[in-house]
């Protein structure tokens, strides 16, 4: 039995374990939750631990006999282990936290991951034991925001930072302890990629890349934009109307060219790759939404620049980058003015 699991026994919070039992099975788990159901007499508490032990039966765990009731020796508890993910926010930076307990302590290590540069910030930190715990029940009951988040399997959440790593240019000081930890080989898919799709036809994904709370603050890099905004400037800036500006389709039609040169290969890797991490999160969390999220994962794949989610972020950067020129340019020409009064 892991050590965390104390707490949630002596409290009772059974649907802790049933979420575990959705995200990270285990026959460790399996074997404890069956000893618990033997040991607690009350209906109601043995209903929720049946309905953990079926959750784990369709994942293919089933509990081993027990050499001797529940309770009447001192079980090994395994340290403690859990990680974390925060979906992609608008820069593409996808945020793991894991925690690992060695010799009394939690040890947490904060990740910033990127699909180009790896691990763009990392820093950590050592807690107590009963202080993880407050930690833990934090981050499992994090208030969504336009990123979520959600607990992760820590297999896959060492997996990924293996892969960081080995495209990260300079790491950081503090992954020298966690590096050590990483496993040598790791899977080249996403577990993403074997969940189920919704059948989404095209004009709903359109509105869905469009309207998602979550990829709201999607954008793609300036970097990439300059040359692109250049020639859209010299092109439509001064033709294109306050309605154009409103109409989506227009968008779509005088950037379509622009689409072309900005959706590379890699460029579709890096953000498909984040639209399996939020739909990932969305399917831990129980988020029916995340098979969408799937479907517009698919089309970027399939279909690149012309997309549903390449139409609508192009068109989402190009409007807040030329909105933002057009506020500097009112902001020069005023304070130009001021200044030449007598």
């Amino acid at each position: 039995m892991r050590r965390e699991w104390s707490g949630w026994i002596k409290t009772r919070q059974w649907s802790e374990f049933e979420k575990l039992a959705k995200v990270e099975p285990s026959q460790a788990l399996v074997d404890t939750i069956a000893e618990l159901a033997l040991g607690f007499p009350d209906k109601p508490d043995r209903r929720a631990l049946k309905k953990v032990l079926f959750l784990l039966s369709q994942a293919g765990y089933e509990p081993r006999e027990l050499d001797e009731p529940f309770g009447d020796q001192a079980r090994l508890v395994e340290p403690l282990t859990a990680a974390f993910m925060v979906s992609p926010d608008g820069s593409g930076d996808t945020v793991f936290t894991l925690g690992r307990e060695e010799r009394g302590r939690v040890a947490w290590l904060i990740a910033h991951l990127t699909y180009r540069e790896g691990i763009t910030r990392a820093i950590e930190d050592t807690t107590p034991l009963d202080e993880a715990q407050t930690r833990l029940v934090r981050l499992r009951n994090m208030a969504p925001t336009s990123s979520i988040s959600a607990e992760v399997p820590v297999k896959f959440a060492f997996s990924r930072l293996a892969q960081a790593v080995s495209i990260t240019k300079s790491l950081p000081p503090v992954m020298a302890y966690w590096r050590a930890l990483l496993p040598k080989e790791y899977p080249e898919s996403h577990p993403a990629d074997a969940l189920p799709r919704l059948p989404v036809v095209n004009e709903d994904l359109v509105k869905l890349a469009g309207g998602l709370k979550s990829i709201v603050l999607w954008r793609l890099e300036l970097g990439l934009l300059a040359p692109a905004l250049e020639d859209f400037i010299k092109n439509h800036a001064e033709s294109g109307t306050s309605e154009n500006f409103q109409d989506l389709n227009w968008w779509h039609t005088v950037l379509a060219q622009d689409r072309v040169q900005l959706f590379t290969d890699d460029v579709v890797a890096d953000h498909r790759l984040r639209l399996l991490d939020l739909a990932y999160i969305m399917h831990l969390r129980g988020d029916a939404d995340g098979g969408a999220v799937l479907a517009l994962a698919d089309d970027l794949r399939t279909n690149g620049a012309d997309s549903a989610y390449a139409q609508s972020i192009t068109s989402k950067t190009f409007l807040l980058l030329l909105e933002t020129l057009r506020r500097q340019s009112a902001t020069e020409r005023s304070e130009g003015t001021r200044g030449e009064r007598p």
